[in-house]
């Protein structure tokens, strides 16, 4: 027969393995004893069938409370190497409450950064939407304008045709007039001039635009300049004689230049020929 490690339950002995013989309570029965069970498997032969053998061994009854309290303070002190660990894991555990805390307080500044950016963002789209309103008004006025001036560009361009019409209309006048005719503004400066008026006054048609006492007349005015302010200012009609080169003999009649709105705005040269008004007379 041969037998292996005997093998320690732990537990009392008795039928309903709490360690009481009887199997009732240690309290209410003071023969209740505590013994050490061993379980030893057994082997004979060559049989197959298990066979054990039950070893009881008695105990004081304080030993297991003393043996309790004893593997209690070894379990209650730990090692040196757990304390260590433990330590690690503390320090661990404050670095990554440490880490929590930090990763919190950025995640707060960012919902702070956030929040500010995206009242930025509206008030920009506020502003935008605003821009927008006053640019779709500005395109409003815009057409608006662009309307007025299409209609007072046709406005101009119906008056640059009746302007024209009337510069022709004046040219063909002045033309048909045989008489020595100059019109000059406040300045004394040379406007128009009929064909005649050309070789009397020895005008060009560079000659425009130029004061007429710059210019060298074949007729002899004394004064001329002092005439036509006199004329400008008090508005009347001055008339007097004068000769040219070759002694013939004109009447010289200066009267105010009048706009379409009775404005004074220089005045008018006319020169008549006298001496052919006295020919036939004398014939």
């Amino acid at each position: 027969m041969s037998t292996d490690e005997p093998k320690e339950t732990g537990k009392p002995a008795g039928g309903n393995g709490n360690g009481d013989v009887t199997g009732q309570d240690s309290a209410a029965h003071p023969s209740t004893r505590f013994v050490n069970l061993e379980v030893v498997p057994v082997h004979i032969g060559n049989s197959k069938e298990p066979y054990f053998m039950i070893l009881f061994q008695d105990v004081p009854a304080e030993v297991p409370q003393k043996n309790r309290s004893k593997r209690s303070a070894r379990a209650s002190q730990p090692s040196s190497r757990e304390v260590g660990r433990i330590t690690k894991l503390e320090e661990e555990l404050a670095a990554t409450k440490e880490y929590l805390q930090a990763v919190i307080e950025t995640q707060e500044a960012t919902n702070e950064e956030l929040k500010s950016a995206n009242e930025e963002i509206e008030s920009s789209n506020e502003e935008l939407q605003s821009t927008n309103e006053e640019l779709e008004t500005a395109k409003e006025e815009l057409q608006s304008t662009n309307e007025e001036l299409t209609t007072l560009n046709e406005e101009l361009s119906n008056r640059n045709l009746e302007i024209m019409q009337i510069n022709s209309d004046l040219n063909n006048l002045l033309s048909s007039i045989h008489l020595p005719i100059v019109m000059v503004d406040n300045h004394l400066m040379v406007r128009r001039a009929t064909p005649t008026a050309r070789d009397t006054f020895n005008i060009t048609d560079t000659d425009v635009g130029r004061r007429i006492t710059e210019l060298t007349p074949n007729v002899d005015i004394p004064s001329m300049e002092r005439l036509i302010h006199e004329v400008i200012e008090t508005l009347s009609v001055r008339e007097f004689e004068a000769r040219d080169k070759t002694g013939r003999l004109y009447s010289l009649r200066i009267r105010p230049y009048r706009t379409a709105d009775n404005k004074i705005d220089g005045a008018v040269l006319t020169l008549v020929d006298i001496d052919g008004d006295r020919a036939p007379k004398r014939a």
